[in-house]
């Protein structure tokens, strides 16, 4: 049979994507399950009525003063590789992440700030991608710290062993990614050389190279302490939401319990989960007010709160920003007139 003749296979589905969603919606659900059999829906619908709407709404200026301050960080992240840019111009593409990462499965904003944003920023996609990957391992390392000096000075001990462990774990994982965050440009290059040598490697091998050149210059110990810095606070300001919540549904100890769920909550979005990490998120909450002392309805109703402040606020600003800065299409330029008659072709 000749080539032409061949049968053309249709493309073969991948359902691992599939599969993942559905493990992360399971795994949404068994949270949801074990959270919500503590305490009756009722009882957690009747703390939400009673809590004090002002202390709710105090806690946008929690969340606003946040992201203004993640901003400035990846701004400066930015600038170190090149990026002419400023708050305005970085505010769309990081809050339009934040909102895709709301409402679309595996972390799909990320991926779109470092491959479709770049007429934002001007910065290579390939060189973006170190400065997604050093933000999540400062906020880790932040939100570490947080949960350090809240756990020392609550003196709270009963967390349970599993979650104990699980911190030692993220510590211990994002300690050796960020040394090898710092150490990997030079092997990086000399690999991606020597396999140029024998390899048409092509635009993937400068990718792989200025990707290597944005560690390196992410790396600086100046910048990485100015970054530092810009995390705690940052997430300590996120932290004024939480307190303002806990504060507005009577949680005992409104300021240890916020900062305790801060850690907690925000660490457990590293578990696979549904979009928006529900379940997760909320168990992880709620148990951080239980160990203060809160009852299982109060510290529900506070988790259903914070979650749905911090979802809705970053969702609705991250999709208007996207629509307000969407690229306008030139118009196509006209036609040229076509030459008189009788005049040379």
């Amino acid at each position: 049979m000749s080539a032409a003749a061949r049968p053309v296979e249709p493309p073969r589905r991948s359902f691992a994507p599939a599969l993942k969603l559905a493990l992360g919606l399971a795994i949404s659900g068994l949270f949801l399950y074990a959270l919500l059999s503590r305490a009756p829906l009722r009882q957690v619908g009747a703390a939400i009525d009673h809590a004090n709407l002002g202390w709710i709404a105090a806690s946008l200026v929690g969340v606003c003063l946040s992201y203004a301050l993640k901003t400035q960080r990846w701004v400066l992240m930015l600038r170190s590789l090149g990026g002419a840019v400023g708050l305005r111009q970085a505010l769309t593409p990081l809050m339009g992440s934040v909102a895709l990462n709301n409402v679309l499965p595996f972390r799909a904003g990320d991926v779109v700030r470092v491959v479709a944003f770049r007429r934002y920023t001007g910065v290579q996609p390939s060189m973006q991608l170190g400065t997604v990957i050093l933000e999540r391992l400062l906020d880790i390392a932040a939100l570490l710290a947080i949960l350090l000096a809240v756990t020392g000075v609550w003196r709270v001990a009963d967390l349970g062993e599993g979650v104990l462990t699980a911190m030692r774990l993220i510590a211990g994982a994002a300690l050796v990614a960020m040394i090898g965050f710092i150490l990997a440009p030079r092997p990086l290059r000399l690999i991606v050389r020597a396999a140029g040598s024998r390899l048409r490697l092509g635009g993937a091998g400068e990718a792989l190279l200025r990707f290597s050149d944005a560690l390196e210059r992410l790396s600086s110990p100046a910048l990485l302490l100015r970054l530092a810095a810009f995390s705690l606070l940052a997430w300590l300001a996120e932290g004024l939401a939480y307190i303002a919540v806990a504060r507005g549904v009577g949680a005992p100890d409104p300021v240890g319990a916020g900062l305790l769920a801060l850690g907690l909550g925000t660490l457990s979005t590293t578990i696979p989960s549904s979009p928006g990490y529900v379940g997760t998120f909320h168990y992880f909450a709620a148990l951080a007010l239980m160990r203060l002392g809160a009852d299982p309805a109060t510290a529900t109703a506070f988790a259903i709160l914070i979650h749905g402040i911090l979802w809705l606020s970053t969702t609705l600003v991250g999709f208007l920003l996207m629509l307000l800065d969407r690229p306008r299409v030139a118009p196509a330029p006209a036609p040229a007139a076509a030459p008189d008659e009788g005049s040379a072709p």
